[in-house]
């Protein structure tokens, strides 16, 4: 119920920074201020969730989303919504993402066995991708039959609400997930030793270097999606919701079968989940025809979330409790936390050369570092995940 409220809101952010500015750069800067803040406080925010019981650190971050929704929907409804609040608004929710994303991620393992991981992992991304579903489509249709601002008020107000149900959940969860350990470093060495940890394991350097590019060239598409519905495709609000629900409908499809099954060599399958992502998201980018947009849309959903859950899981099964929060902070900014330089790059190159070239170019940089890491690093994907001591 909340990722729904959270991918409305989402939708009608882009749309209504589109139809504030016109301006496809802007898109870009409106991302950078929503993540930058994740991007600087990620690791910090690793080593807090490394130090808490998770599920109150949580409880407070949500509670932090819900209000700065509200304000959101306020402003907009009452007509005096400009671009700078929803930049402030951005940074605000990147600060509190630099602590939710780590803690929720180093939750999982406190739920469920370790055998049982990468299928818990899977169905939990099938949950975010599957809200991909529904939200894009009821925003866009929200948008459509209330009017552009007046719609996308709404959306944020009803993502308001819906962050009651994850605050909700979480107060019923009955676990223990602090870690307690004897000799505790200060906060700053704490995340020397993640950051050591990681960069010392060939393994595991390897994954979040791969991923850092992809996150910078391939996930920032997401960003010129606007540009692509109203002057590539020349569709409506509604229509830009579908092509949305389509990259979630095949996300959640993606994530379904993962669940499923359990590979014995994931790496295989992570490098080449990488490398059809990339192709298919060159092929959109060339696209000038919606149905096979959306067709297109199906399978770049599928494959990344694909690329990404299994790297999630293959990066959790690799390392000690006491350091989970660390390194999924580094995960999150190899993957996510770079969506700051993604969009200003993507922004920059679509307002110079045009969101299709842009997109194609982010294509072309992800196959090519699948290929390197293919020719270079083949051994750390061959072989079957172990946890490092």
């Amino acid at each position: 119920m909340s990722l729904v409220g959270s991918w409305m809101q989402i939708t009608a952010q882009s749309w209504l920074i589109y139809d504030l500015t016109k301006s496809p750069l802007m898109l870009g800067t409106v991302t950078f201020a929503n993540t930058m803040p994740m991007m600087l406080l990620a690791l910090f925010g690793g080593a807090v969730a490394d130090r808490s019981e998770k599920r109150y650190l949580l409880i407070g971050t949500q509670t932090t989303f819900m209000v700065a929704a509200i304000i959101l929907a306020a402003l907009v409804l009452t007509g005096h919504v400009l671009v700078w609040h929803i930049l402030a608004l951005g940074a605000m929710t990147g600060i509190a993402s630099a602590l939710d994303m780590p803690a929720r991620q180093s939750l999982i393992p406190h739920l469920v066995a370790r055998s049982d991981m990468m299928n818990a992992i899977a169905l939990n991304s099938a949950g975010f991708n599957g809200s991909r579903i529904i939200g894009p489509a009821i925003a866009g249709l929200v948008i459509e039959h209330l009017g552009g601002r007046t719609g996308a008020g709404w959306c944020f107000a009803i993502n308001a609400v819906s962050y009651l149900a994850v605050i909700g959940a979480l107060t019923k969860l009955d676990v223990n997930s602090r870690i307690e350990i004897a000799d505790r470093h200060n906060m700053l060495s704490d995340v020397r030793e993640g950051v050591g940890f990681a960069w010392r394991h060939p393994a595991l350097r390897t994954y979040l270097l791969a991923m850092a590019v992809f996150g910078v060239f391939g996930l920032s598409y997401s960003v010129l999606m606007p540009v692509f519905a109203r002057d590539v495709l020349r569709v409506d609000a509604g229509a830009y919701g579908g092509m949305l629900t389509a990259n979630g409908l095949g996300a959640t499809i993606g994530a379904l079968a993962l669940a499923t099954v359990r590979p014995a060599r994931p790496g295989i399958v992570i490098i080449s989940m990488m490398a059809a992502c990339s192709v298919l998201l060159g092929a959109f980018a060339s696209s000038t025809t919606y149905g096979l947009s959306l067709a297109l849309m199906v399978g770049v959903g599928g494959t990344m979330v694909g690329y990404m859950s299994l790297s999630n899981t293959t990066i959790q099964s690799m390392v000690p409790d006491a350091l989970r929060g660390r390194i999924m902070s580094i995960y999150i900014l190899s993957f996510f936390g770079t969506a700051p330089i993604g969009g200003l790059v993507m922004g920059s190159l679509a307002q110079a050369l045009g969101a299709q070239a842009a997109v194609f170019a982010g294509a072309a940089v992800c196959a090519l570092c699948a290929i390197i890491v293919w020719a270079t690093a083949r051994d750390v994907y061959r072989a079957a995940p172990v946890t490092i001591g």
